[in-house]
């Protein structure tokens, strides 16, 4: 379906109603620019994402040059479970392991955690789409093995926060995907909490590495994880080039 250039994304292309790629390559040259434009003109690609690095400056060049979107400051951070400290918040939250039944409760919560991601920063996707697309990925993440756990806060019987962790290669290291809130409990140290439960549930399935990736704009995520003992790992930005505007 695609060339060595980019690769299709059937799941973001189905959500958001729109042929969507992203290019395999890091780095890029004047030709090479115009070989990757040209490729996704061949296969009708309507949006593509581009991952550069942040020092490199070259690319970065090319790709503004050539009118590509700046959209998003891609930051990851590493910390091994053991730095993680076991700081536990207010005695009225409850940490644990989420089920099904806890999808309705937390919905808004994935809904309205997420709005500094460049999928709501590009408001070409457009809001409503970026908001389900977030608690698509809880819904998956309570109902099938898209997730190896989610860690759920809970407050006076109602969930009010969540963790996906996602397993990974290498073996021994996990990624923590959503990290969401209920605005009625920020400032409890309920994502504190969820994080160090997440920590030890993960150590005791032989994890000893985890990452977590944030945007550059949230400065609030990044004081959070720095808190829990994780270090920036990563600099990376991401673009975006619109080939046909969406209706």
């Amino acid at each position: 379906m695609t060339g060595g250039l980019l690769k299709f994304l059937p799941w973001d292309s189905s959500h958001f109603g729109i042929r969507i790629a992203r290019a395999t390559a890091r780095q890029l040259d004047g030709p090479a620019c115009q070989e990757l434009e040209a490729e996704c003109v061949d296969q009708d690609i309507e949006c593509l994402y581009f991952l550069a690095d942040a020092a490199d400056q070259d690319t970065v060049s090319v790709l503004q040059a050539a009118q590509f979107d700046f959209v998003d400051i891609r930051l990851t951070l590493a910390a091994s479970v053991g730095d993680v400290p076991n700081a536990g918040p207010g005695a009225e939250l409850l940490m644990r392991l989420g089920q099904e039944n806890d999808l309705e409760a937390l919905l808004p919560v994935a809904g309205g955690s997420f709005t500094m991601s460049r999928f709501y920063v590009d408001r070409r996707f457009g809001v409503d789409k970026a908001m389900l697309m977030y608690q698509t990925w809880l819904e998956k993440s309570l109902k099938t093995d898209f997730a190896a756990a989610v860690v759920v806060a809970e407050m006076a019987g109602q969930p009010v926060g969540f963790v996906t962790c996602h397993l990974h290669e290498p073996a021994g290291e996990a990624n923590l995907g959503l990290v969401g809130v209920a605005p009625s409990v920020r400032g409890a140290g309920c994502a504190r909490g969820m994080v160090a439960y997440a920590a030890r549930h993960l150590s005791r399935r032989g994890v000893e590495g985890l990452n977590v990736i944030t945007q550059g704009r949230n400065i609030a995520a990044q004081r959070l994880y720095q808190r829990c003992g994780f270090a920036a790992r990563s600099v990376e930005l991401w673009f975006h080039k619109w080939f046909k505007q969406p209706a």
